[in-house]
């Protein structure tokens, strides 16, 4: 009912639109017709890469802090984690015992790490990916917390197991949700990285600065 008129009214010169790729792609075409300058940003499958040699406490940290930060609910959210075999079950554990940690309430409460989702329907899709991953053969984990009663509540998840044809390792699912993955090689782990439709953000945990850039560059 807004966003429309905005985007087609001769006297707007500018759109700048955070959302959906669906949304970004109709308000590109809208905008093409009056010939107005677009800025788009419109979602994310960002990985965490984490290399045998990582800080574990840190990177577990940051794993956490980059999915539930939002309950999940931002364009840059870490929702993947790519981790290097040789430490995959240590970093499970420690991510499981992590996420049981994670205290899900009120947003204004500044003990809460974990709040609500936005709306019922996205709620809804969350629900359905996680079957979806669930009914793929990935292996599910999720917080035992207690969720509050009202409003529209999901809590800390991620999944084991995933590959990369998996709908919940390359579609953006927009809430509390990691996808676990590993690889061998750190060209391996770009390969994997850059797999995805997205671009945005991404995250490397390494003790060595020169695998840092050498895997920024790629």
């Amino acid at each position: 009912d807004v966003g429309t008129p905005l985007v087609g009214h001769p006297l707007v010169k500018k759109i700048t639109f955070t959302g959906s790729d669906a949304t970004g792609r109709t308000i590109n075409e809208l905008a093409a017709k009056t010939f107005k300058r677009v800025s788009l940003e419109l979602g994310g499958k960002s990985p965490n890469i984490v290399f045998a040699d990582a800080r574990i406490e840190d990177a577990v940290n940051g794993a956490v802090s980059g999915i539930f930060a939002a309950t999940g609910q931002t364009c840059i959210a870490g929702s993947r984690l790519l981790l290097q075999e040789s430490i995959h079950d240590l970093f499970v554990e420690k991510l499981m015992r992590r996420m049981e940690r994670t205290r899900v309430g009120d947003p204004l409460d500044k003990n809460t790490d974990l709040g609500a989702v936005i709306s019922k329907a996205q709620l809804g899709r969350i629900a359905s990916l996680v079957d979806a991953g669930a009914n793929e053969g990935c292996t599910l984990y999720q917080s035992s917390c207690r969720l509050p009663g009202k409003g529209f509540w999901f809590p800390p998840t991620f999944f084991t197991g995933v590959s990369q044809t998996h709908r919940i390792a390359r579609e953006e699912i927009f809430g509390p949700v990691l996808a676990v993955l590993t690889f061998r090689t750190p060209e391996e782990a770009v390969e994997k990285a850059n797999n995805t439709s997205y671009g945005l953000s991404a995250g490397v945990w390494t003790d060595k600065g020169a695998r840092i850039l050498w895997i920024a560059d790629k």
